[in-house]
């Protein structure tokens, strides 16, 4: 029988167990239904079949055959019988789904502190005092220019602001009695108000590829007022920024809709961090947004055709001071958000930041940055020379293409050891069982099989111990977690070993090539800088063990944080910083790593062990 409250043509999708229900009037895949839906399933590769995360079970209802990417995940037994994945499975008449826990996006440890170090907050914001003589007949003198003659040298920045603040301003003055505060970025008048604001606050906001982290500051002592980080909602578009690009180039309205979510998450944190510090959004008077190049280019709305292709151009490589009223941002009515000059390619703010804030530039000594995720930003400082480079890494760190990979989110692996015997020990996030392994714990796993002889140098499994078998498709596996009663069985495949060693070699051939560049040597190295919330959690002594990192000793190498969440602190809270900011974006050169000499000779090598 028809669903009485269904037009004719139409049907519906039940998600089960959400309990969220979608009416839809076309053809549609289950994936798109989600997002409509704002259900976030895990799609790591942007709804293009190859990452097998969306994984859905149909109750009730009717699809499209299996694909031949469902087939090949099937046997392969990322798939279980009856699963389909939703990008793949098309409806067009009324289904219930269900959606199996770890299809759902889990709510992700985000790393959102990192460490800075401010000698003197010189916050270009300041509030001054304005006593103005009231206009008379004898003296009928214009607002306007009552206004700037009390305070000479203070400025509108152009017409149109001057236009906007008029509409306000003959009543601020009236209510105020002619005592009024400015609120001036320098000499620039940015608002007029009729008393002296209780707080004047600023928000840092590292825009990341998979999380946004906000940091709401008080700009006169530099207090740290609230802290929040969330995900980005741009992962329903896929997980890399590749496939976000391609989403975004398909249509106008779709490249409209990556600006339009993230602005909406933003509005949404600021009311977050807002409420916790018990303030309104209005007493936010400054704004610093750093992040990599893609993110800066849908935050600000700008045409990304030619960033998607070689030789991947960026819009624009200096600084800019915009409007919020433009982006539709809220905070104080006539603020400005500062966005940091991207360096070039994929290698954006957040990476200039991450510089910033971890020293580079500050000595002549030696020193490597890497800020891992799934495009990896790497930088060598030699003397007075910083190059960075940008490889494509992937998201495997982050558990996609791994069959049991996954966030840092409860439920996830993040350490494991494994005894003489092969037996693994782990530790799970949260402490409950595990349902899956995120990247800390993936690479615990490579480095401690490869100690133990059950990982040969060329990264292939020993058939022979005891703890390696096949599956289904004859591949060899390693049981991490044997099957039970309360416990999935979670196992490491040959196939999720080659995904890490090729992930590590990317990062590993990006390093040798900044090496050989400025001609650096091991010993040459003074101080390796890791960041971002990968960083926070490997450990390092496994990270060479694997060959991902230099062979160095460990009390060179240190862990950040978010550092370019640091960074944009710093550059939100002085003017000199951000000039200083400026001039180390003039200077560090970028090096693609695609046309240096030998790269395939480079990669070759990082793939290995040694």
């Amino acid at each position: 029988m028809p669903d009485p409250i269904l037009s004719e043509g139409s049907f519906s999708i039940e998600f089960q167990p959400v309990g969220i229900r979608l009416i839809c009037s076309e053809p549609i895949t289950l994936l798109d239904a989600a997002r409509q839906a704002g259900i976030q399933l895990q799609n790591v590769c942007g709804g293009k079949g190859i990452c097998g995360k969306c994984a859905i079970q149909i109750i009730e209802g009717e699809s499209n055959p299996p694909t031949r990417s469902e087939t090949t995940f099937l046997k392969g037994g990322i798939l279980k019988e009856g699963e389909r994945l939703a990008c793949e499975t098309t409806v067009h008449d009324n289904v219930k789904i269900f959606i199996p826990p770890t299809s759902l996006e889990s709510k992700q440890r985000l790393q959102t502190e990192g460490r800075h170090d401010i000698q003197e907050i010189q916050s270009p914001i300041h509030c001054e005092p304005i006593h103005l003589n009231p206009p008379s007949l004898t003296h009928p003198i214009a607002d306007l220019r009552n206004l700037l003659s009390a305070q000479p040298g203070m400025y509108f920045e152009n017409d149109e602001r001057i236009r906007t603040a008029l509409q306000t301003i003959p009543a601020v003055l009236r209510n105020g009695n002619w005592d009024v505060y400015a609120v001036c970025n320098q000499n620039e008048i940015l608002n007029i108000l009729p008393e002296k604001p209780a707080a004047m606050l600023g928000l840092a906001v590292d825009v990341g590829s998979t999380k946004i982290a906000c940091f709401l500051m008080d700009l006169p002592t530099g207090k740290t007022m609230a802290v929040k980080g969330i995900p980005n909602p741009q992962i329903a578009y896929g997980e890399d920024i590749m496939a976000r690009l391609e989403y975004a180039l398909q249509n106008d309205a779709q490249a409209a809709h990556l600006h339009s979510i993230i602005i909406e998450a933003i509005n949404e944190v600021i009311n977050s961090v807002c409420h916790e510090a018990k303030v309104k959004p209005q007493a936010i008077m400054d704004f610093c947004f750093v992040g990599n190049t893609a993110m800066h280019h849908f935050f600000l709305d700008l045409p990304s055709k030619y960033l998607a292709s070689a030789p991947f151009t960026m819009m624009v490589d200096q600084a800019l001071n915009i409007p919020i009223d433009a982006l539709g941002i809220q905070g104080m009515p006539g603020s400005k958000a500062y966005f940091p000059a991207p360096i070039a390619g994929f290698v954006g703010s957040d990476h200039l930041a991450f510089l910033l804030s971890s020293g580079f530039g500050d000595d002549q000594h030696t020193r490597l940055g890497i800020d891992i995720g799934t495009n990896t930003e790497i930088a060598i400082q030699k003397g007075d020379r910083i190059v960075s480079c940008s490889t494509a890494s992937g998201p495997a760190f982050e558990g996609a293409h791994i069959r049991f990979g996954m966030r840092a989110a409860p439920g996830a692996i993040e350490h494991v050891r494994i005894d003489p015997e092969g037996n693994a020990n782990v530790d799970v996030i949260g402490g409950g069982e595990a349902i899956g392994i995120c990247g800390s714990g993936i690479l615990d796993v490579i480095a401690e099989l490869k100690q133990r002889g059950i990982l040969n140098q060329r990264g292939r499994l020993d058939r022979e111990h005891a703890h390696v078998s096949t599956d289904d498709s004859n591949m060899r596996i390693y049981t991490l977690i044997p099957p039970s009663a309360n416990q999935r069985e979670i196992t490491i495949s040959q196939k999720d070993i080659d995904q890490i060693l090729l992930a590590k070699g990317a990062i590993r051939s990006g390093i040798a090539i900044l090496m050989d560049y400025l001609k650096v040597k091991d010993e040459d190295i003074a101080e390796v800088i890791i960041a971002g919330a990968f960083g926070s959690y490997l450990n390092p002594q496994h990270a060479i063990q694997i060959g991902m990192l230099p062979d160095l000793p460990l009390h060179k190498i240190s862990a950040v944080g978010n550092a370019a969440g640091a960074g944009a602190k710093m550059m939100l809270l002085s003017s000199a910083l951000r000039q200083k900011g400026e001039q180390l974006a003039k200077q560090i050169e970028h090096l693609e790593l695609n046309t240096y000499p030998d790269f395939d000779m480079f990669f070759a090598n990082g793939i290995r062990f040694s």
